[in-house]
């Protein structure tokens, strides 16, 4: 792009960085499936293209017996799927309904609502690192400064968590909101009941974004827990993608667990946002009630996978001396290995790739210390898949 066509780009976009060019490991990527070679992609987290998605058959049959003739453009979501939503999580013991919800298409979309609805251009909002690199993306789109506060290492088990005081002391007067990611993409860190206790203490009166996505793969160690009874705002999102595995149906939500004075404010200028967009089709509204029953046989599938490859990469580690014997993550169905090298992450991830044609992702792309090499694996990988590219991986490193 030249400099006279930039200059109608506006400056959010520009200011995210070089949107044009791919970076040397997706370009070597493509060069070599271009040329014909098999490329074994051990980081693919899509449910639909690992084998892993909803019955083709139940969701053909569902989608085909709505009534979708008429349209109730409705701003917070029909009342019937709010209600669906709110039931399943009365089911975990949390006190929800229906008039707490705001369905959206996405959670990146539920993201921009509460970023208009809390935030002015040039506001900050915190976020977790290690963590996922889309937040710089989201907040650059609404003028807003990214700030991370650092997980910490457990000194006793290891883990990546979530640290109360380190959180509190990120915080300046330019502050709008803290986001929270539980379970945490790629580390698996947990907001627990422990940790909640330790931040009702600090007596912070601001408002808190919790992404429970990964909820349903909690597999060890203290449970993910939402704050009971908050002082201040906080907003739940959560979806059908990997609830369900269902990341085609574009369906989210946002649910507030806000205290009045705030609440009502908050669901009132909510609406607003949401009439003015009103991007919740209806056909996905109607089908929620016969989606929902199935999230048992969808997640007990995606876990019984996960827990398999756990073991795959469990044993890769104990074989091989070039890796450390770090913990496994207590969440999520990301796995972390970290070399025992001073080669940076993206060199090995370039060496790896070119040498064996095993895709891994670089730590650093998730914000993990250059001074580590840490490589981040899907563990919805289909075995095959994964055991296959370990194997490689194996003999790459000997």
């Amino acid at each position: 792009m030249t400099k006279e066509n930039s200059s109608f780009i506006s400056n959010r976009l520009q200011s995210l960085g070089d949107l044009e060019s791919e970076n040397e490991i997706s370009l070597t990527k493509t060069r070599l499936i271009q040329s014909g070679q098999k490329i074994l992609d051990l980081t693919n987290s899509n449910p639909t293209q690992v084998g892993l998605e909803f019955p083709t058959s139940v969701l053909s049959h569902i989608l085909s017996n709505l009534n979708v003739s008429v349209y109730d453009p409705i701003p917070e979501g029909l009342e019937l799927t709010r209600g669906e939503i709110a039931s399943e999580y009365r089911k975990r013991g949390i006190i929800a309904e229906t008039n707490q919800l705001h369905l959206t298409a996405s959670t990146s979309e539920a993201y921009s609502y509460l970023f208009k609805l809390l935030t002015n251009p040039g506001d900050e909002v915190l976020t977790p690192n290690p963590g996922y690199p889309l937040f710089h993306f989201l907040l650059g789109f609404e003028n807003l400064k990214e700030v991370h506060y650092d997980l910490k290492t457990d000194p006793l088990t290891g883990q990546w968590v979530y640290d109360a005081e380190t959180i509190a002391s990120s915080i300046s007067t330019k502050t709008k909101a803290i986001i929270l990611v539980s379970p945490a993409n790629p580390t698996g860190s947990k907001t627990t009941e422990t940790f909640w206790e330790e931040w009702d203490s600090f007596g912070i009166n601001l408002p808190i974004i919790i992404d429970e996505v990964f909820e349903p793969y909690d597999f060890s160690g203290n449970p993910h827990h939402l704050p009971q009874f908050p002082k201040y705002p906080v907003f739940v999102c959560n979806g059908f993608s990997k609830l369900l595995a269902l990341p085609q149906t574009k369906l989210a939500w946002i649910l507030n667990l806000s205290p009045e004075p705030y609440f009502a404010q908050m669901q009132k200028h909510l609406s607003f946002l949401a009439d003015t967009y009103l991007s919740v089709n209806s056909f996905i509204q109607l089908a929620a009630k016969e989606l929902l029953p199935w999230k048992t046989m969808i997640q007990n599938r995606i876990r019984t996978r996960v827990m398999r490859n756990r073991a795959l990469c469990f044993e890769f580690v104990t074989q091989s001396t070039a890796v450390k014997k770090i913990p496994e993550t207590e969440a999520g169905w990301y796995y972390l290995l970290e070399l025992e090298t001073e080669q940076k992450d993206e060199s090995i991830v370039l060496d790896i790739l070119t040498s064996t044609g095993v895709f891994v992702q670089p730590g650093s792309w998730y914000g993990f210390s250059h001074n580590k090499c840490i490589l981040v694996i899907s563990l919805i990988t289909e075995e095959e898949t994964l055991e296959k590219g370990l194997n490689l991986l194996q003999t790459f490193l000997k």
